[in-house]
């Protein structure tokens, strides 16, 4: 796995939102077909969140919303994105909350 590419500051109560574009990796033809997150540490009692969606017709570009954290705790996410074609491509993103 690739070390952490950028880290992002949040603050526990923003809702921040990334953009993914994949199309300069990805085939002319090629699209992304399924998405996996993991994120650590694990912090129970406020969790970091992250929800996603495919954000154009082409499935070649995500949206990330990232939610929630404590304060002080930076946080890994792996992001892993498989395509129609079987390329599998992760990425490690850091996001460190604020208050």
């Amino acid at each position: 796995m690739a070390g952490v590419i950028k880290t992002f500051l949040k603050a526990i109560s923003e809702r921040r939102r990334l953009y993914l574009d994949y199309s300069c990796w990805l085939e002319e033809t090629e699209t992304l077909t399924d998405l996996q997150v993991a994120i650590s540490p694990l912090t129970e009692a406020a969790p970091l969140v992250v929800n996603t969606a495919y954000t154009d017709v082409g499935h070649k570009k995500l949206t990330m919303f990232v939610s929630g954290g404590v304060s002080g705790t930076t946080y890994t996410t792996s992001i892993a994105v498989r395509t129609n074609q079987g390329q599998v491509k992760q990425d490690v993103l850091g996001f460190k909350v604020t208050l």
